[in-house]
């Protein structure tokens, strides 16, 4: 990657599509604004400018993972192996058939959130692994025969059920038509999954058959699966590391530490004398804990999906300034291992990327480089770029 800078053209949504997309996408997605909420919108926008939406990436397993174990005694080493391990926690396995009977029909994953599709004992189920959770869903959930219906959802935003056996594709829609995510039916039991990127206890979904590429106008209600059998915390997160035991240390001196603190994975730190930002993601949500010097001690504060700005797929978080400094902090897609700035100073400034987020301190003398208030950033990996355009500055 180069220094040199290589400003977009800066391209503006029309008004009434703008309106539109803040009217029907919003009242579908989570009141928080989080990487889903913009995951989504990204879909409608896709959907509006060129008839396309987003796909779920499928892949059929290489080996028979029915069988796999956790080697003896050790951690679960598949995310098959998690759910069972799961189920047994909870003492649900009278509930489910036994762990030989699981047979995968396709895994579909997106950064460390993984849904595997399978049969246990004939019935069609879902697992879902992240890096700190596992999740199945309720293997008595009805499917009402040969027809189209969701069996699954969680937190993340992801949907899964069994579709019509006549249908192949699918695209899962908004109540008035805008599209989603695209979807795929596999297996015996036509067991589809989708990342929806929207919160499943405020999201309407509908479906609607894909025949040589056209959408049929007719469409199914999806009504809403049933809990899932089983969700539990079961791989601790790092709090070894600095950014991991900061992490930890702030979201336990928070005023009101959240339920879910153990699933946080650590992201960027940023410190300057005592002041500190430090940031952590799980599946559904991303989080800047900060710590504050003051003359009664160290304060600190939690804040939760704070997004400000439209940038997709690169997110800023906003957080108050301190100690005279403004963090400039949000996240990342997962892949994301560089990232630069415009900051208006002549030249691209680095930014700390790590675990899909990424940090740095507002250098001296910054200012926007956009007329909205926004600087440029590129985001790569080792080879893509992944982003290169305007985020909000502060």
């Amino acid at each position: 990657m180069t220094d040199e800078l290589s400003l977009p053209p800066r391209r503006e949504l029309p008004p009434e599509v703008r309106a539109r997309l803040r009217a029907d996408v919003s009242a579908g997605l989570a009141d928080r604004p989080k990487r889903g909420r913009v995951m989504a919108v990204a879909a409608a926008v896709a959907l509006l400018a060129g008839g396309a939406v987003a796909a779920t990436q499928l892949t059929r397993p290489s080996h028979d993972v029915s069988a796999a174990s956790d080697g003896g005694g050790g951690a679960p080493s598949t995310p098959l192996d998690r759910c069972w391990a799961a189920v047994q926690k909870a003492g649900k396995t009278a509930a489910v058939p036994d762990r030989s009977k699981w047979v995968t029909t396709f895994t579909a994953a997106e950064g460390d959130d993984v849904v595997e599709a399978f049969t246990a004992g004939g019935k069609p189920m879902f697992c879902e692994t992240t890096a700190t959770t596992a999740t199945v869903s309720n293997p008595d959930a009805r499917t009402d025969g040969d027809k189209t219906r969701l069996l699954f959802s969680t937190s993340t935003g992801l949907v899964a059920g069994v579709a019509d056996a006549s249908w192949d594709q699918l695209v899962l829609s908004m109540p008035d038509g805008l599209g989603v995510v695209e979807a795929k039916a596999q297996g015996p039991a036509h067991q589809f999954a989708a990342f929806t990127h929207t919160d499943p206890t405020k999201t309407h979904l509908f479906a609607a058959q894909v025949i040589n590429g056209r959408l049929s106008a007719s469409r199914v209600d999806l009504t809403a699966p049933p809990a899932p059998l089983v969700s539990v915390t079961d791989r601790a997160a790092d709090r070894k590391s600095p950014a991991g035991q900061a992490l930890g240390n702030c979201l336990a001196k928070v005023a009101q530490p959240p339920a879910d603190a153990d699933s946080y994975q650590p992201g960027a730190l940023l410190e300057s004398g005592s002041y500190q930002v430090v940031l952590g993601r799980n599946a559904g949500h991303s989080v800047a804990c900060t710590a504050e010097p003051g003359a009664n001690g160290t304060t600190y504060h939690l804040y939760r999906d704070t997004f400000i700005g439209q940038s997709i797929p690169v997110r800023r978080l906003s957080v108050p300034a301190l100690g005279g400094k403004v963090p400039f902090i949000g996240i990342v897609p997962p892949s994301g291992s560089s990232m630069v700035a415009d900051f208006g100073l002549g030249k691209a400034i680095p930014i700390t990327v790590t675990n899909g987020t990424f940090a740095a301190w507002l250098p001296e003398g910054a200012k926007p480089i956009g007329r909205d208030g926004e600087s440029w950033v590129r985001v790569e990996t080792a080879s893509t770029v992944l982003f290169n355009g305007y985020v909000p500055m502060k």
